[in-house]
């Protein structure tokens, strides 16, 4: 089975976690792909959908969990509408390369796995269950990534992603 983890924000990540080969379980994980380009005095950062579908074909997923994305009080328009836009592009991206997928709320997978909102405490955590990838998130930009292998072995641990398969 090939679970991705997804992170869906521009400082997020995308994960794989491979358990096909049951002695030999592998972890592929990366920043979440972005482009940018200077707009007046301000660097405007958007979602490399080209990269991140490339990765989609390469890691030939059977099953995603994506981070649901929410607004959050006090968070300006601006900010909400760029976590929806990119939501709302990798569902449209999943869909079209026909990946089934989980969106699993950040409050249940982080409390199911015992971790809070702590971005250094994700990396952490990750590392102690999946200690032969630590060296993937071990930079604290690469919380996300972190998160996004997290949401991949939230999903292998909790079943769905099988039952989800199956049917």
């Amino acid at each position: 089975m090939r679970i991705l983890g997804i992170d869906p924000g521009l400082s997020g990540g995308i994960a794989l976690i491979d358990t096909t080969d049951k002695d030999n379980q592998s972890i592929q994980a990366i920043r979440t792909p972005i482009y940018s380009f200077k707009k007046g005095n301000k660097n405007k950062r958007f979602l490399d959908m080209l990269s991140i579908i490339n990765y989609m074909i390469e890691f030939e997923p059977d099953h995603a969990f994506i981070e649901k994305q929410q607004p959050y009080p006090k968070q300006g328009l601006s900010s909400t509408f760029m976590t929806g836009l990119g939501y709302g592009i990798y569902l449209g991206l999943l869909v079209s390369q026909g990946v089934s997928y989980t969106e699993v709320a950040p409050t249940k997978w982080k409390k199911t796995l015992g971790i809070s909102a702590d971005k250094d405490e994700a990396r952490k955590r990750a590392s102690e269950l999946m200690p032969s990838a630590s060296d993937l998130w071990k930079l604290k930009c690469e919380d996300g990534v972190a998160e996004a292998a997290l949401l991949a072995y939230y999903g292998i641990q909790s079943g769905s992603a099988t039952s989800k398969i199956l049917h």
